[in-house]
């Protein structure tokens, strides 16, 4: 069944989330999924990327940590109001944006229900190897075009290699939200509270309208979208 069809019709066809990822393995999950496959291609692609792009600076000076810095508030920005808008109220041109991320996502997982099953069902949190590729091989070094004409090479890189890391960031820490509850990430200062704070916008009364921001809080504090009780 094709994606969008399937996030539109979910809600409709299962009343639980047990129902409703039990409907996705069978009807789109592909049978030769394998999440350890999914996940050591963010790793590597991120990592590599990152890497090749540090490697490859030859100097390191203001230039190169504003990059840094500029490159760390535009995701952020784009995390918060790219989940807190297309993702959560549907705009034109981006539907299949909200179909996947409220129809499909919120679906699948609840405020009681937020760990995966297993390793396999990574795909209902992660998004797919192809848009993982475009990201780190094509938006990336896209955005990192004004610091290249405004500043030449390196902080170019610089800027690059940043937007890999907390793109792999973002998912890795999206992923250990929907880990176990109570598990040993969950004593970890400043990530407990984040994975904490994602769980709590799952909440069916929560989700359209708090906890918007996956690594970055401060975003919802400055825009009055912080939930601030469980």
């Amino acid at each position: 069944m094709d994606m969008t069809e399937f996030c539109r019709s979910l809600a409709s066809r299962a009343s639980t989330v047990e129902g409703r990822r039990a409907l996705f393995r069978r009807e789109v999950r592909s049978p030769r999924y394998r999440g350890a496959v999914h996940l050591a291609a963010l790793l590597s692609t991120c990592v590599g990327c990152a890497a090749l792009a540090l490697l490859a600076v030859e100097s390191w000076g203001a230039l190169e940590y504003w990059a840094i810095a500029s490159e760390l508030l535009l995701s952020s920005v784009v995390v918060y109001f790219g989940h807190r808008y297309p993702m959560h109220r549907p705009v034109r041109g981006l539907q299949w944006v909200y179909d996947l991320h409220t129809r499909f996502h919120h679906m699948v997982f609840s405020a009681s229900e937020t760990e995966l099953d297993s390793i396999d069902d990574i795909c209902m949190v992660m998004f797919p190897v192809r848009d993982i590729l475009g990201m780190c091989v094509v938006v990336a070094p896209l955005l990192s075009v004004p610091w290249l004409l405004l500043g030449g090479l390196d902080p170019a890189l610089a800027f690059a290699a940043t937007g890999h890391l907390f793109y792999l960031s973002y998912e890795l820490i999206h992923l250990a939200a929907h880990g176990r509850v109570g598990g040993p990430l969950d004593s970890v200062p400043g990530l407990g509270f984040l994975l904490r704070h994602h769980r709590r916008h799952h909440a069916w009364s929560v989700m359209h309208q708090r906890n918007f921001s996956m690594i970055f809080v401060g975003w919802d504090w400055l825009m009055g979208t912080l939930a601030r009780r469980r």
